[in-house]
């Protein structure tokens, strides 16, 4: 997938998070100066850290399409329910959860399994010279 999409896309699970964090401040009527620069100072890095993560992560067309269908579902409950900020929270929380699992890292080869008995483990080891 195209690198600047799948960074647009880790955006947008970030903007969705950042517009249910609004909804909550200004639905419980906390917007003051002080709350907005808070919710600035901790919204912002966190839009660029998943647009980052996504863009360094393997997301192929499927979970990109996954986390843009919950994206949507997020940003639509957020204007349209009472309770549309937590689930824009959630929906941006489970976007990230797909995002961040097509980041881990490849597995390792794993060598050949080797058993060993109980009686192997109590005997003193063979020295090597």
């Amino acid at each position: 997938m195209d690198k600047n999409l799948l960074t647009a896309l880790g955006a947008l699970t970030g903007l969705v998070s950042m517009a249910g964090m609004i909804r909550l401040v200004d639905g419980a009527g906390l917007a003051s100066t002080f709350s907005w620069i808070f919710l600035l100072l901790a919204m912002v890095p966190w839009v660029v850290y998943v647009g980052w993560r996504a863009r360094h992560g393997k997301l192929g067309r499927t979970g990109a399409l996954a986390v843009l269908v919950i994206d949507t579902v997020g940003f639509v409950s957020v204007w349209l329910f009472t309770i549309g900020p937590v689930i824009a929270l959630a929906a941006s929380l489970a976007a990230f959860v797909i995002i961040w699992v097509h980041d881990w890292p490849e597995r390792r080869e794993r060598g050949e399994d080797v058993f060993v008995r109980i009686e192997d483990l109590s005997e003193a080891p063979e020295r090597v010279s």
